[in-house]
């Protein structure tokens, strides 16, 4: 099995690293959400576009 997704009998940093990154880009994504106007439609694109990118580069960076 990938390190990636478990290491030494836990879950890896990849996995850790994609789940704190979730929670936190949720957090913005509601703060931007009360704080701005905004349409829907254009406000969750950019919110999976967002979110498919970063975890692109944690993949990228934790999983070599």
């Amino acid at each position: 099995m990938s390190s990636f997704l478990w290491t030494s009998g836990h879950l890896g940093w990849g996995v850790f690293a994609i789940v704190v990154f979730s929670g936190i880009w949720l957090l913005l994504a509601d703060l931007y959400w009360r704080l701005r106007t905004t349409r829907i439609s254009r406000f969750l694109l950019a919110l999976a576009v967002g979110w498919v990118i970063g975890v692109g580069l944690i993949m990228l960076l934790v999983g070599r």
